[in-house]
C-alpha cells in the first residue's frame, strides 16, 4: 500500500475521521458522535478510531490534518469550538502526537479545508480566487486567493459565521449579537421557526426543509429569514475582497431547491447595491461529505 495521510474533521454534530492516500483517494472513514458526555469521553472516541486505522493500514502514516470549527489556537494546537462547549482549550495535537508516535499535525479551520479540497478536486478547481463556506450546524468560511489558501495572522481568517449583520439581533453563542451564524445555521433557523409557533416536537434543519417543501408557512418564513442572513454576510465578504465566486457545502446546503432558491435570490438582491458585483456565481461543493477529511489531509500531503 502507498503512504497515507489521516483526515480529520471536527464538526457540531460528528467527528470524520479518514485514511486518505497519496492519490487523494478516501480509503477508510468513521464518525463519531461529537455530542458527548465530556471531552474526555468524545476523545476517546477518536482515539479508538485512530489506533485502529493505524494498525490496519500497511502504508507509512505521513502525517495527521485536523480541520475544525473554530475558533483555533494554532501555536498552542488547541480548540475551543463555538458549538462544541465539551472542548474548551483542549490540546489536541498533542493528544495525537503522542498517539501516532511523534507525527507531525497540521490544524486548519473546517471551512478552510472545504475551501481547499474543493480548490484542488472539486466545484473550485477552474478558480484562483473563491470563498467556500460550510452552513450546517455552524456557518464557516475558507478563502482562496490567487490559487493558495489564506490563512491570514492566526490561522482563523474568514471567520465569516461571527460577522454580525445586527448589532441589535439575535444572541450567538459565541457572545455576539447578531452574528450570520444566529439567524442561518440549520439549529438556528429552526428556532427561529418555533419562535413563530412552528411544531415544537420537530428539532431539526431536516424537518424544517421538509416542511417549508410542503408549503408551511412558518417554515419557508425561517428558511428565508435564514438564507436573507447568509446572503448579507455572502455579499459583505465578497465585495470586500472583489470576488465573484462562493462553493458552499455541509448538512443545510445539501437541503436542495429549498435552500439555494431563496439563497440565490437574496444574493442577487443583495449584491445589486454593489456595482461591481455583476457575475456572482453560488456553487454547490463537490465533495460533499468528504470535503473536510480530504482538506485535512491535503494539510499534510500537499
Amino acid at each position: 500500500m502507498s503512504n497515507y495521510a489521516l483526515g480529520i474533521d471536527v464538526g457540531a454534530t460528528k467527528v470524520a475521521i479518514a485514511t486518505v492516500g497519496e492519490d487523494f483517494i478516501v480509503r477508510q472513514k468513521q464518525e463519531v458522535l461529537t455530542h458527548a458526555g465530556n471531552g474526555e469521553i468524545l476523545w476517546n472516541s477518536i482515539e479508538e478510531v485512530v489506533t485502529r486505522f493505524i494498525k490496519i493500514e500497511s502504508g507509512a502514516l505521513q502525517g495527521i490534518g485536523v480541520a475544525s470549527a473554530g475558533p483555533l489556537d494554532i501555536p498552542t494546537g488547541t480548540l475551543s469550538p463555538v458549538n462544541i462547549p465539551i472542548w474548551r482549550d483542549f490540546p489536541i495535537i498533542s493528544r495525537l502526537e503522542t498517539l501516532s508516535g511523534g507525527t507531525s499535525v497540521a490544524l486548519h479551520g473546517d471551512a478552510l479545508a472545504l475551501a481547499h479540497a474543493e480548490h484542488r478536486m472539486g466545484a473550485g478547481r477552474d478558480l484562483q480566487n473563491m470563498l467556500g463556506m460550510v452552513v450546517s450546524t455552524g456557518i464557516g468560511g475558507g478563502l482562496i486567493l490567487d490559487g493558495k489558501v489564506f490563512l491570514g495572522e492566526t490561522g482563523n481568517s474568514c471567520y465569516i459565521g461571527h460577522h454580525s449583520i445586527n448589532f441589535d439581533g439575535r444572541q450567538c453563542a459565541c457572545g455576539r449579537k447578531g452574528c450570520v451564524e444566529a439567524y442561518s445555521s440549520g439549529p438556528q433557523m429552526v428556532a427561529i421557526a418555533h419562535e413563530n409557533g412552528w411544531d415544537p416536537n420537530k428539532k431539526s434543519f431536516i424537518d424544517l426543509a421538509d416542511a417549508a417543501r410542503q408549503g408551511d408557512l412558518i417554515a419557508l418564513d425561517a428558511v428565508s429569514q435564514g438564507t436573507r442572513a447568509l446572503s448579507i454576510g455572502i455579499v459583505n465578504f465578497i465585495g470586500t475582497l472583489d470576488i465573484n465566486h462562493v462553493v458552499i457545502g455541509g448538512g443545510v446546503a445539501q437541503a436542495g431547491e429549498i435552500f439555494w432558491g431563496p439563497l440565490q435570490m437574496h444574493v442577487q438582491t443583495e449584491s445589486k447595491a454593489i456595482g461591481f458585483l455583476k457575475n456572482v456565481q453560488l456553487r454547490k461543493a463537490e465533495l460533499q461529505r468528504d470535503a473536510g477529511v480530504l482538506g485535512a489531509a491535503l494539510a499534510v500531503l500537499g
